[in-house]
């Protein structure tokens, strides 16, 4: 991660909503990211508790389609058998399946596999698949108490077995259309939230909010991945 350094750096569509916290700024993939807000002893501890982080910068490629599981299991990938599910499709990348013919493939911090499949792509040469245009604002949601914060925003009651396994859930999140998994990231479970990036502030402003009453806070990223 580095420090943006010109205006061709893409803003994160939550950007507007963190001024008032003035994180430390760096970039990832061409777009600027919260490293931190207020130091690594702080946010370890929110990281346990109750932390919100801003991983809109992960790059992305969705297609749907008949076809859309042949062609991405012909460029190598692992696809999700199963509708509403989600898998490693490469190392580094996750895989979400929307529904029966919709895909959603997301680089994690250090995967390098949309940015390949994007070039690849070529709409006349592939009948039966279709790109689909993505600008997610995307989260992490991470802590102990992290089950309670969405209990009291989602719509869903998450604490049967709606993100049991793999499971991906389309809910409401704050009343915003949301998509929700559950994962293990660096031996924690935590909470993956993606929303139209247009909602971005709005949902990032009612995550952090619930997240303060309820002892958390704000996390950078760089309290979540090391280079």
């Amino acid at each position: 991660m580095t420090t943006p350094q010109t205006a061709m750096i893409r803003k994160t569509p939550v950007a507007y909503a963190q001024q008032a916290l003035k994180p430390k700024m760096g970039e990832l993939h061409g777009m600027e990211v919260a490293l931190e807000f207020e130091g690594a002893n702080v946010e370890n501890a929110r990281k346990q508790l109750l932390g919100v982080t801003d991983v809109s910068c992960f790059q992305r490629f969705s297609v749907k389609g008949p076809q859309a599981a042949a062609w991405l299991a012909g460029k190598g990938m692992n696809t999700p058998a199963a509708i509403n599910s989600w898998d490693e499709a490469a190392p580094g990348t996750m895989i979400l399946r929307l529904g029966g013919s919709e895909f959603l493939l997301e680089d994690q911090y250090s995967g390098d596999t949309c940015p390949g499949l994007a070039k690849d792509f070529k709409q006349a040469d592939v009948p039966g698949v279709y790109k689909v245009q993505r600008a997610d604002a995307a989260f992490i949601l991470s802590g102990s108490e992290a089950l309670d914060l969405l209990s009291e925003l989602c719509m869903l009651d998450l604490r049967d077995s709606a993100l049991s396994g793999n499971a991906v859930v389309m809910t409401q999140i704050a009343g915003i259309s949301a998509t929700l998994l559950r994962q293990t990231l660096n031996g924690q479970q935590v909470y993956r939230i993606w929303c139209d990036g247009t909602y971005g502030p709005y949902l990032w402003d009612m995550l952090t909010e619930v997240a303060q009453e309820l002892g958390g806070g704000a996390v950078g990223l760089s309290c979540h991945f090391k280079k």
